[in-house]
């Protein structure tokens, strides 16, 4: 069985600029050919400015996945295969399933996995304690095939070719003149070796007779049954039992509930546990937008802390971090501004460098690895060192950030002076922007 990776948020601050995402990008590079266990997916945790754009453009990668909130959802846990059940299986059956499987309850689904309904252990219970009486087959018949396999019978006749039980059904058990008056065209009949009695119901129009005890049918009886087509079947069982093999047989299509709680896989931990607690199945599955069945949640997979894992880059504050970060696993802090106030439950790693860019950080820990920088990845790299630096000439801007900057240049095949004036180019498009726009266009809330 091949494990499904753990999936990690490699994510700068809201209101991206060119550092946070292409610090993101090459760090998602780097932790993907470092750690084969966990998939790190590089995102974005707004809309892409101008310069942005340009970048991912002029080097071909795909745009960050944007990400609003890590609030943990449903996709963020281990979902399990569910074991499910169709609409023609019987009570008997699923009765089986659960003893065997200790499972509570079975989602319902038709041939092409599209959730019907649900169906559990009460719902037997119940239904096995309230139905008394035998249920009449007329609305609900009852597949023979289902019906033999739960008796262990044997057919003696069947002319007709019938494939199904149905019609009101009885235990012929009163005297023989009741019996017969009561009789109505196509009834079943459940009775033991009375051939007498057995004759007189052929003739009274039976569709069927269930003969109880294992006793032998005479030759007679099944004579006239295969003249009239009425349907003999030998039953092993007594006659109480073989009655309520019976109801037993019922398809749980009949039993089913089809209000069942269902959650997607954006619906969030929160919001599952309260639909788990007011639901009486104690359980929510989890569909798609076509009903088709994905999983099934129980109290018990809720025991775990359930959390998405992101890496933070270009910033360590709540106030420019993604909706939920409080709620969500942080593993590791790249960054190059102050100290904020994010806390973290255990120890985590920290790289915090008083340099001009992230992204001067994330290329010194590839080369620092010996992980092959493919020209692309300095192409990104390098535009958020520049971004970041206004092209090496802010005041923030170290050594390290001009080594790193020629260093990426060299093997991105680009010109720095160059690259510089194109990349600064995209950066001061104003056509369509009010001032307001302008001044906030890379405006930050500290």
């Amino acid at each position: 069985m091949i494990m499904k990776k753990k999936r990690v948020l490699v994510i700068g601050h809201r209101t991206p600029d060119s550092d946070a995402v292409c610090s993101a990008i090459g760090y998602a590079y780097f932790k993907n050919h470092l750690d084969k266990t966990r998939l790190y997916i590089p995102c974005r945790a707004g809309t892409l400015n101008d310069e942005t754009t340009f970048i991912l453009e002029r080097f071909n990668l795909e745009t960050p996945v944007r990400i609003d909130s890590v609030v943990a959802t449903v996709e963020d846990m281990d979902i399990k295969k569910p074991v499910s059940v169709s609409p023609e299986q019987t009570m008997m059956e699923i009765a089986h399933l659960i003893k065997d499987r200790n499972i509570q309850g079975f989602p319902v689904v038709d041939a092409e996995n599209r959730l019907l309904g649900i169906v559990d252990k009460l719902d037997l219970v119940v239904h096995y304690v309230e139905r008394l009486e035998m249920e009449n087959l007329s609305a609900i018949p009852i597949d023979l095939s289902h019906f033999m396999s739960a008796l262990h019978g044997k057919i003696q006749a069947n002319t007709g070719k019938m494939k199904q039980l149905s019609g009101e059904i009885f235990v012929a058990a009163s005297q023989r003149g009741t019996t017969i008056n009561r009789t109505r065209h196509g009834d079943i009949a459940i009775l033991g070796d009375r051939a007498d009695v057995q004759m007189d119901l052929i003739k009274a129009g039976c569709s069927a007779l269930i003969i109880t005890g294992d006793h032998p049918v005479s030759k007679e009886v099944l004579e006239l049954a295969r003249e009239k087509e009425v349907l003999i079947i030998s039953s092993p069982c007594r006659t109480f039992a073989t009655a309520r093999l019976i109801n037993l047989c019922m398809p749980i299509s009949y039993l089913m509930s089809k209000t069942v709680p269902t959650v997607g896989l954006i619906t969030t931990v929160n919001e599952v546990r309260e639909k788990i607690l007011e639901s009486k199945y104690r359980c929510v599955m989890i569909v798609d937008d076509d009903d088709h069945l994905i999983g099934i949640i129980t109290r018990s997979d809720l025991l775990e802390p359930i959390q998405k894992q992101v890496i933070l880059v270009d910033h360590n504050e709540i106030s420019q971090a993604v909706d939920g970060i409080e709620s969500a696993d942080i593993l590791e802090i790249i960054d190059h501004h102050r100290v904020g106030d994010i806390s973290t439950i255990g120890p985590i790693t920290v790289y915090n460098e008083p340099i001009g860019s992230t992204c001067t950080i994330v290329a010194g820990q590839i080369f620092l690895h010996r992980i092959e920088m493919i020209p692309d990845i300095a192409g990104v790299l390098l535009s958020g060192i520049l971004s970041d630096t206004l092209l090496l000439t802010l005041s923030t801007t170290t050594g390290k950030d001009r080594e790193m900057a020629n260093k990426l240049a060299e093997i991105a095949d680009l010109d720095l002076t160059t690259f510089g004036k194109e990349l600064l180019a995209s950066s001061i498009n104003l056509k369509g922007k009010t001032p307001r726009d302008i001044l906030f266009q890379d405006f930050n809330t500290y």
